[in-house]
């Protein structure tokens, strides 16, 4: 059986997190997207000055990016553009950052691919000083996240 097909963080691992938030069996509501290729959810771990940072994944199980084909990179960078410019607008933020890591020595800590969307503001800290990203964040509250992903939501369906 083939990487992509399993549900899991590896064959013999423990289930992947964001196969089961996509698939609605861990956090219902939160998923603010799906399409047949791409889901979108809050970020549990967000730093307060950047609230609604968002996580674009492939919808099936890809751990890296070294694995991620041509059609499904395609789906995954319009729906990043689509979430940026949707995070700009709702959050009124100055700007929006993209990451992506691969891993542990790249900073990968979930091994499904995804796409750290943020929303940016003047002088927010965010790559400067002891709270810098990841230091500075909180764990935000499932209502909270499924409150971003319905504030989300509407503004995609607006575009």
């Amino acid at each position: 059986m083939s990487e992509e097909r399993v549900r899991y963080g590896s064959s013999s691992g423990p289930p992947c997190i964001f196969c089961n938030i996509v698939d609605a069996l861990a956090t219902p509501g939160v998923v603010a997207y799906r399409d047949h290729e791409t889901a979108v959810f809050p970020s549990l771990h967000q730093r307060p000055q950047n609230l609604g940072h968002m996580l674009v994944v492939p919808a099936e199980h890809v751990s890296n990016i070294y694995r991620l084909d041509r059609r499904l990179g395609e789906a995954l960078m319009a729906t990043v553009s689509a979430v940026a410019t949707a995070l700009k607008r709702v959050w009124q933020a100055d700007g929006v950052s993209v990451r992506q890591n691969n891993d542990p020595a790249g900073g990968q800590d979930v091994f499904h691919l995804h796409f750290h969307v943020v929303p940016r503001f003047a002088n927010d800290g965010f790559e400067l000083g002891e709270d810098r990203f990841p230091f500075g964040v909180t764990e935000v509250p499932l209502e909270e996240r499924i409150a971003q992903s319905a504030m989300l939501r509407a503004a995609l369906v607006e575009h």
